[in-house]
């Protein structure tokens, strides 16, 4: 592969990186912005807090979920990085700032290793 094909894929991984940050990023505020509305629907509506705590529960748990999605995805940014660097390429992969060295809560990336 020549380094235009090898910088131009890197280029597109790193542009369909941004985009799934960003795109969790949006999903997670969604949703809590939705966790926020359903308390204060429940109130406006005179209904007894039982009322929709399992949707509540549920909708919880999708938040959740897409924290640990997000950080997965930040863990593989890490790992997508060090690949870049290693290969003597280095592009923005969705932002300019350093990474900590510590892994996000929640995602375990113990697994997760370049092979050289």
């Amino acid at each position: 592969m020549s380094y235009a094909n090898t910088q131009a894929a890197a280029e597109a991984v790193a542009q369909l990186l941004w985009r799934l940050e960003t795109q969790l990023d949006e999903a997670f505020a969604t949703g809590g912005e939705l966790l926020a509305a359903l308390p204060r629907a429940r109130s406006a509506a005179n209904l007894p807090a039982i009322a929709g705590q399992q949707a509540f529960e549920v909708f919880g748990q999708a938040i959740i979920a897409i924290g640990a999605a997000r950080g997965h995805t930040v863990a593989g940014h890490r790992v997508i990085e060090k690949l870049g660097k290693q290969m003597g390429y280095e592009t923005s992969f969705g932002d300019e700032q350093p990474k900590p060295d510590i892994a996000p809560m929640g995602a375990d990336v113990t697994h997760l290793r370049v092979a050289a």
